[in-house]
């Protein structure tokens, strides 16, 4: 068969959106604006590369637990997970109450937690430095002995 009767080849077919992997990214990507960042500028805030960051903006990704969780105490938030029956209304889709309305109950201004200092990868292996022998290569606490040299 000559190259010009070949039959091309057939595109892949683009799958739907993820609802879940949209939302996710629309919200990393509004916190991220609402601070008035720059994606490199978040990256640095974050620990992360700026690639990672483009990844969590994306809804063709879906990210960690525990990258939400970073990107929400960077930005001063908690990430925050639930699970309800099916059907049920979604409390965080209803109108607030206008702030004017008397009949609406006042609610202390929550407090604030310290952030927590945010490790560079967020691979769980690397995080527990305070477990004995879990340190990282470069901050031994006892210098390796040399191998024994084989006599010949």
């Amino acid at each position: 068969m000559r190259e010009s009767q070949k039959e091309p080849i057939a595109a892949p077919l683009a799958l739907p959106a993820d609802p879940l992997a949209s939302a996710v990214a629309r919200t990393v990507g509004e916190l991220r604006r609402s601070a008035g960042l720059s994606e490199r500028a978040a990256a640095k805030r974050l620990g992360t590369s700026q690639t990672q960051l483009r990844r969590m903006e994306d809804p063709r990704y879906l990210p960690s637990l525990r990258s939400l969780a970073r990107v929400a105490a960077a930005y001063g938030h908690e990430l925050q997970v639930s699970f309800r029956p099916q059907g049920t209304p979604d409390p965080a889709a209803e109108k607030p109450k206008r702030a004017t309305d008397a009949r609406a109950p006042r609610r202390a201004a929550p407090q604030q937690r310290p952030a927590k200092p945010v490790s560079g990868s967020g691979s769980p292996s690397k995080a527990r430095t305070d477990a004995p022998g879990r340190a990282r290569a470069g901050s031994r606490a006892r210098p390796r002995r040399a191998a024994p040299r084989r006599r010949s």
